[in-house]
């Protein structure tokens, strides 16, 4: 009961996050910009108190010095934070969420069968019908976001997949997101001292360090503190809920609409991914 109730509570402040961004642009309680360098410094912050920085990783920081993979990780983090939010200006809750989370799965899933993970027919179909999905919503009429939009949350997407890539060996996953969150620190606090904070107003100020706190830095605690319970395929297929969340909240916060082309779509997508990822469950067992 434990880990069904923290596991909800995880990925329930997964999808807050998209709520919380949607909430402070849709009325320009503040800018893209700084909303995320407010969300990467207070996550970066928060984390740094529940993980410690070990002395070897104080002094790696003030000689600027640290490996590839680490580099590689922040850059994806900010380039999926910041595109997030930029995407968020003329995007819906569940649909930027289900955007999003569609990108990853299906990026995710390319990467590894290029590396040469065991392909079979099921997951190919998944993948087609996910991506068949994802075209339906994007496809122009009244019911499709805006394009802009949607090919900057793909981006967001594809630098959140090169974040799970770069820890998919991890054996210290919340400590290495702990160790991105920071040295994102490196460009994030020279630009809040350049950024004009004039338009940002004390709502959204707030809905930022929210979204950094609560939803980003308390949400991974959460997460890779069930995550070894879970065990990766179930967590793969738990995460499906996210947008499901995500539209949830849109519709009862921000009064967004259901499209019957928006629902149709989720269908597809959510099906899609399911199928991938129990395929290679079979693969495994066989």
């Amino acid at each position: 009961m434990v880990l069904f109730i923290y596991s909800a509570i995880a990925l329930m402040a997964f999808a807050a996050n998209s709520l919380l961004c949607r909430m402070a642009l849709v009325d320009g309680a503040i800018l893209p910009l700084p909303f995320t360098l407010i969300r990467l410094i207070s996550g970066a912050l928060l984390l740094s108190l529940l993980v410690r920085p070990t002395k070897t990783e104080l002094s790696n920081m003030l000689s600027m010095k640290h490996s590839k993979a680490a580099w590689f990780s922040a850059i994806s983090l900010s380039v999926y934070a910041f595109a997030f939010s930029w995407a968020y200006l003329e995007m819906d809750t569940g649909v930027g969420a289900l955007v999003l989370f569609a990108t990853i799965q299906i990026v995710l899933n390319i990467v590894a069968q290029l590396l040469g993970d065991k392909v079979n027919k099921l997951t190919l179909l998944g993948i087609s019908i996910a991506f068949t999905g994802l075209v339906i919503l994007l496809l122009p009429g009244q019911s499709a976001p805006d394009f802009t939009a949607a090919a900057t949350m793909m981006l967001a997407g594809l630098g959140w997949a090169g974040f799970v890539f770069s820890g998919r060996n991890s054996q210290q996953p919340l400590r290495d997101v702990t160790i991105a969150f920071r040295w994102s620190l490196v460009w994030c606090l020279p630009l809040a001292l350049l950024v004009d904070w004039q338009g940002s107003s004390v709502e959204g100020v707030l809905l930022a360090c929210l979204s950094g706190t609560l939803a980003s830095a308390l949400g991974y605690a959460l997460w890779y503190k069930v995550l070894p319970e879970l065990g990766l395929q179930n967590a793969a297929q738990a995460q499906l809920i996210v947008p499901v969340f995500a539209m949830i909240m849109g519709v009862v916060f921000l009064s967004e609409q259901l499209s019957t082309i928006l629902l149709a779509a989720s269908a597809l997508i959510l099906f899609g991914i399911t199928l991938a990822i129990r395929s290679k469950k079979i693969i495994k067992k066989a």
